[in-house]
């Protein structure tokens, strides 16, 4: 096979690829024998076509499984001998095949760009000292408590802020009814702030089964284009008011969330996943300032193909991520989120592509061991069995080939981060 490569840009390359015609005969011959044993020819029994017979009858399928065959084998050929390191699948174009000839055609295709390292070691990172506060252990406390807190009903006093109020409402504009403003039985907790601006402070100081008229205006942007802008009045009738009860600090609520015998044990234990938390973060801002230093002194184009896979990830994580939490995701704009978002998969692509420079450079690799501990680890955080999930990465498409490069990625990152200035403030 004969090869050309030409190279239209930096991420930009032209292979013309030339089949020799010998080559090209043997591949229509055996193309030529598997249709006579299964063609159907009147007057001929299966097999026993002539070669002449069968080229008037199958002379475009057997082309079409000829080129299927070799434009694949040649083009990955051309891509190894040459060392070229393809993000896409390639363009074919300028296909030829005439009987007695070579076969020749053309692959055009984005490929990595070749990065000249700068220098990636000394950069400056801010490290400073970890340490946890008596008031910041105390605070943590106090929102555990707020969080297991028992709602228990009052009596004898008016509505305050912070109360859960159990109320039955209804909605009118122009004194007619809204449609779905209408509930019995709703719980709102004054000082939320999850309905219509105006209404949670005018339920203020009602009295349990007393009934009051609401006025509001509907906010310019809300949901229900006939609605918003409006005035309206909601009849309002309280039917319970509660109040979060905190349990008491004691042993015996540090043992019901999370088996520690004594409160001074979970204070310990606080303290330590606050100093884990903070470090985490230290450490996630050290690698956001040694990845802007490498993105801001590295200068080079980007594959565009690169750039539109981060971007289809990225909605695939935040469509994920709209479905958990319950939102209808057909309102979701993709074509907004990939315009407000294209800079940032830039920038991401660019650290990845300098990263992978750096660790080809340093021949940082992922071992078995290492995949395998990474795959024991999502099974451990999924909930499903390490074969399940390795059975899963082996059956996508490059399932286990992206998972070593993210194992890559993040001991080239370490490496980088223990080579660092650390700059303490």
């Amino acid at each position: 096979m004969k090869f050309v490569v030409e190279d239209i840009s930096p991420i930009k390359k032209k292979i013309r690829v030339e089949v020799p015609q010998d080559d090209v005969a043997k591949e229509r011959d055996k193309a030529f024998a598997n249709v006579a044993r299964k063609a159907k020819i009147p007057g001929f029994r299966p097999g026993k076509a002539p070669r002449a017979v069968l080229e008037r009858h199958y002379a475009e399928e057997v082309q079409a499984d000829v080129m299927n065959k070799l434009i694949p084998l040649a083009y990955f050929t051309a891509v190894r001998e040459h060392h070229i390191h393809p993000v896409e699948a390639p363009e074919i174009s300028d296909v030829s095949m005439v009987k007695g000839q070579p076969f020749s055609f053309s692959a055009t295709v984005e490929v990595r760009p070749e990065i000249t390292l700068g220098a990636y070691e000394g950069i400056e990172v801010k490290e400073g000292p970890i340490t946890v506060t008596d008031d910041e252990v105390k605070q943590t406390i106090e929102r555990l408590r707020e969080m297991y807190a028992q709602l228990e009903v009052v009596d004898g006093r008016a509505v305050e802020k912070g109360d859960t109020v159990t109320v039955d409402f209804e909605g009118f504009m122009e004194g007619k009814p809204i449609e779905g403003a209408k509930a019995a039985g709703h719980m709102v907790t004054l000082g939320s702030g999850n309905l219509i601006p105006g209404f949670e402070e005018q339920i203020a100081g009602m009295n349990k089964d007393e009934t009051k008229e609401i006025r509001v205006t509907f906010p310019a942007d809300y949901n229900r284009k006939e609605l918003a802008g409006k005035d309206a009045t909601f009849k309002v009738t309280v039917k319970e008011i509660k109040r979060a009860a905190l349990p008491e600090l004691n042993d015996d609520f540090a043992q019901d969330i999370g088996g520690h015998k004594t409160v001074e044990e979970l204070r310990s234990r606080i303290r330590e996943d606050l100093e884990i938390r903070k470090r985490n973060e230290q450490l996630a801002g050290q690698r956001e300032q040694l990845m802007s230093r490498l993105i801001e002194t590295h200068s080079f184009e980007i594959p565009p193909s690169l750039v539109d896979q981060e971007l289809q990830d990225m909605v695939k994580d935040q469509t994920m991520r709209l479905t958990r939490q319950g939102m209808d995701v057909k309102a979701f704009d993709e074509a907004k989120f990939r315009e407000q978002n294209r800079a940032l998969a830039e920038t991401r692509v660019k650290g990845m592509l300098i990263l992978d420079a750096i660790s080809e450079k340093e021949k940082v690799e992922a071992t078995d061991e290492e995949v395998t501990a990474k795959l024991a680890e999502m099974a451990r955080v999924s909930g499903r069995p390490l074969e399940a999930v390795r059975k899963y990465y082996e059956s996508s498409e490059s399932g286990l080939d992206h998972l070593r490069s993210g194992i890559v990625q993040e001991k080239t990152m370490a490496l980088l981060l223990s080579r660092a200035k650390k700059v303490y403030n």
